[in-house]
């Protein structure tokens, strides 16, 4: 019990706000011609925060890929040229430049709940034509997920693998009983999270008050002045 309650007090909580300024900061600069050194540092800031929020096997994932695309990028290209050097560049360089934006929009979706976006938007007075779409797809993505995960489950019990290998060479297959399904849940779902927002009264014209309470501490401070200082940076380069 006190190992817990040390490692609560040392955890790290950010602001929605925050986690959408870290999000569009990162997709605006990571195409901005950033030397690799902007980018290392980019990743390790966005991985310090992804420990913090305890989403631990999200790291292992998008820095495990990072590494090896990094290190690929490093001692391995350089010594090939031709059509060869051309194709290990492109495999590693351009998705790497996607990696830092899917683990800030992993960041912010697996640890911000709806009643926090909410709070923090009507503080700084979003319309609530905006947070009422946005709250819907907060929920539809893990719900999505959670319907793949039940489908990939059921065709697996049936002998029927869900895998890249078999969407290329079984796609007939792959599309009627894997996509067709998870096509149709997922308006079912849409429809279903559509309504439970609106009998939560998000389309009241009265201001919806919130138990969830969120405000700016030391660390989202932190974070939007090294994201201030990286579009500098950026800019003036």
């Amino acid at each position: 019990m006190e190992t817990a309650i040390v490692f609560q007090r040392h955890s790290i909580h950010l602001d929605p706000r925050t986690k959408f300024l870290l999000l569009f900061t990162v997709g605006g600069v990571i195409f901005a011609n950033i030397s690799r050194e902007t980018e290392i540092i980019i990743f390790s800031v966005l991985s310090i925060l992804t420990i913090f929020e305890h989403q631990y096997r999200t790291f292992l994932r998008f820095g495990s890929v990072f590494a090896i695309m990094m290190l690929v990028d490093i001692f391995v290209a350089p010594h090939l040229s031709g059509a060869l050097g051309a194709a290990v560049l492109t495999l590693v360089r351009i998705p790497r430049l996607l990696i830092p934006i899917c683990l800030s929009s992993t960041l912010l979706i697996r640890t911000t709940t709806v009643s926090e976006f909410i709070a923090a938007f009507q503080k700084i007075h979003v319309s609530e034509k905006l947070i009422i779409p946005f709250s819907v797809m907060f929920r539809f993505i893990p719900t999505v997920k959670e319907e793949w995960c039940s489908i990939s489950n059921a065709m697996r019990f049936r002998g029927i693998g869900v895998s890249a290998l078999n969407m290329l060479t079984r796609p007939m297959e792959t599309l009627e009983y894997v996509m067709v399904p998870l096509l149709m849940s997922t308006a079912t779902i849409s429809g279903e999270l559509a309504a439970a927002s609106l009998s939560r009264g998000l389309d009241s014209d009265i201001r919806r008050s919130c138990i969830t309470q969120v405000k700016l501490g030391l660390a989202d401070y932190i974070v939007i002045l090294g994201a201030v200082v990286l579009v500098a940076e950026t800019v003036v380069r």
